[in-house]
């Protein structure tokens, strides 16, 4: 359990350097991790990983509980847009030295848009281990069905606007004959993350230069305002009937906007066909919503142990394409470019989004900021107000969250910013 683990730092009574490593990958990824981390253990037989997995709904206060009571794990998981929040808490360490030298990563092999989300000023406080970008997946039979094929017969996936709403009409069908329930071109899933997939395709953003949110500037009320006349326009399935993801699963909706990491749960369906591509150029221009894992080290280890966490840090980062095949994109240019990553048809096509993908804010009160934009997208899907007016008090919500935190943390800002 989670207390045994907790103790094991340092050095155990079989002279073994011991590495608590904490994440929430408690789904199928677990397991390919759980493999990644079994060779570690063969290879470097004077350390031994063991790794805790706890549900993501609690894990940042679990991890913060133990990391503030410097009872926390060795190695553990953030996610890039969280980094903010946990390395304030005082227990994550500088790795800036992990890079570089004759044993250490290579800077240049990760895109600087995706080190930005670990670097703090001139420090980096984690090795980011994937990217998962949110994409378009398409049933195959669908796609051919509305005549959306290339020359070779082969399906091809919408890509601008005007394709995805004749897709989203051709496969959209009322039930009759061999079709016992409505048949849906498209559904949304997490509806602030479909929401967030569609802000930098419109230019939107997240806050302005102060640091200040920009919730309800026009750009991001046009894409907010997309969602609201699929939902006015009954172009989609009605709130509360469930059929997101799993009315993609179940071949009731042909397309559907959601994560890499959802490609697990794809795998063990015999019977779907699918593809994954690029989310479609809604608002003029490609773009989507990132994140990453990062890999975070507790602060204060002991040099042994510390050494030994960077050697299991390089190693993950060095196995990223057998955690690719979990539902990933690799972080490294140079794995990407491996032929076999190019075999993982999902995957590829989803790290083509890797050069206009967004990431979400830097601040320490992402989940309540990120909450504020989950109820817009909420209100406007069930048609309780406008796109502006739900981004409005949005806006105004996410401002006084932000004022508070400065107020309350001065030394987390500089000129109002986050550090």
């Amino acid at each position: 359990g989670l207390v045994r683990l907790v103790m094991t730092e340092g050095v155990g009574p079989s002279n073994k350097t011991h590495i608590a490593f904490w994440n929430g990958f408690t789904g199928p990824d677990g397991i390919v991790m759980l493999k990644i981390i079994e060779e570690f253990n063969k290879n470097n037989p004077d350390v031994k990983v063991v790794m805790q997995r706890i549900p993501w709904a609690t894990y940042y206060n679990k991890l913060t509980v133990a990391g503030s009571d410097g009872r926390g794990p060795e190695v553990f998981v953030s996610h890039a847009d969280a980094l903010a929040r946990i390395r304030r808490a005082g227990f994550v360490d500088d790795v800036t030295d992990f890079y570089g030298g004759q044993n250490g990563l290579d800077r240049t092999d990760f895109d600087p848009g995706v080190l930005a989300q670990v670097d703090f000023g001139d420090r980096s406080f984690g090795v980011p281990l994937d990217i998962h970008p949110q994409g378009l997946y398409c049933n195959v039979p669908m796609l051919k069905e509305a005549g959306f094929v290339n020359p070779d017969g082969s399906p091809r996936p919408p890509r601008t606007g005007e394709e995805f709403m004749d897709f989203l009409n051709k496969s959209t069908k009322e039930p009759g004959g061999d079709l016992k329930e409505k048949q849906w071109g498209f559904a949304l899933t997490h509806w602030g993350n479909n929401l967030r997939v569609l802000i930098p395709q419109f230019g939107g953003r997240y806050v302005d230069e102060k640091g200040d949110p920009t919730l309800n500037i026009p750009e991001n009320i046009k894409a907010l305002e997309f969602i609201g006349k699929l939902a006015k326009e009954k172009k989609i399935p009605p709130p509360d009937n469930g059929l997101g993801w799993f009315g993609f699963r179940t071949k009731r909706a042909a397309m559907v906007w959601d994560g890499v990491y959802m490609l697990g749960d794809l795998i063990r369906l015999n019977d779907l066909e699918y593809i994954g591509a690029q989310i479609p150029s809604i608002g003029g221009r490609n773009g989507t919503l990132a994140n990453s894992h990062i890999l975070c080290v507790k602060k204060n280890l002991p040099e042994k142990t510390r050494e030994a966490a960077a050697r299991f840090i390089k190693h993950l980062s060095d196995h990223s394409l057998e955690w690719a095949a979990a539902g990933q994109v690799p972080t490294r240019i140079s794995v990407r470019q491996n032929p076999e990553f190019g075999k993982m048809q999902v995957q590829a096509a989803f790290a083509k989004e890797i050069p206009t993908m967004l990431y979400p804010p830097r601040t320490p009160v992402i989940f309540e900021y990120m909450l504020e934009v989950d109820r817009a997208a909420e209100k406007v899907i069930r048609l309780q107000t406008t796109a502006k007016e739900a981004l409005d008090e949005a806006q105004k919500n996410a401002q006084k969250v932000i004022d508070r935190d400065r107020k309350e943390f001065p030394k987390s800002y500089k000129d109002g910013r986050p550090l």
